[in-house]
Order: C-alpha cells, then structure tokens, then sequence
C-alpha cells in the first residue's frame, strides 16, 4: 500500500511504521522529560524548605551566641572580680609600704 507523501511521491507501508515508532520514542521522551521536571521542581522545594530552617536555626544559634558573650563580659568584668575578692577571699588593696619591687638583672 502506498501512502500519499509530497510532491505526489507514495510513502511506503513500511516508512510508515518507522515514522510512527520514531513518534513513539519522541512521545516517550517528552513525557519522561515532564516528569523529570516535576521531580526536581519538588526537589528544589524541599531544599529550599531545607535551607530557610537552616538559616533561621543559624540565626537563632548566633543569638544564643551574642547573649553568651555578653553573659562572659559579665562574669569577667573587674568590678564584679574586685568585689568578690574583697567579699569572699577578705583581700584588699596593698598600701604603698606594702609593695615590693624584685628587680631582674
């Protein structure tokens, strides 16, 4: 059997058949390629989703970490050492009799 074809050439049953499985394999790539789109659309998403809590933990632990160095400043400060060391340890401040300087050679 002879298909009609351009400029009034048949086309054979056979090219045909090869012009429809050609067809098949575009029509199969075209649906995998969507659904490949799909995938990483949803991929790309979750990541996304992924990072934006990943930010807001690294937010929440530089937070933590500004409020700890404050919180050492506190602990470390003269005032707070000075005033512990007269209260607990009954220390105080040497009179100018009292000190001593070790010379080196």
């Amino acid at each position: 059997m002879i298909l009609p074809g351009r400029k009034g050439k048949g086309v054979s049953k056979g090219t045909a058949k090869g012009v429809n499985k050609l067809l098949s394999v575009i029509w199969v790539a075209v649906i995998c390629s969507a659904l490949s789109v799909v995938y990483v659309s949803h991929l790309c998403r979750q990541l996304y989703n992924e990072l934006s809590r990943l930010e807001q933990d690294a937010n929440t632990l530089q937070v933590e970490w500004g409020r700890y160095l404050l919180e050492q400043s506190s602990w470390a400060s003269l005032s707070r050492i000075e005033r512990l060391a007269k209260s607990r340890l009954q220390m105080r401040v040497p009179g100018a009799e009292e000190i001593v300087v070790i010379r080196q050679n």
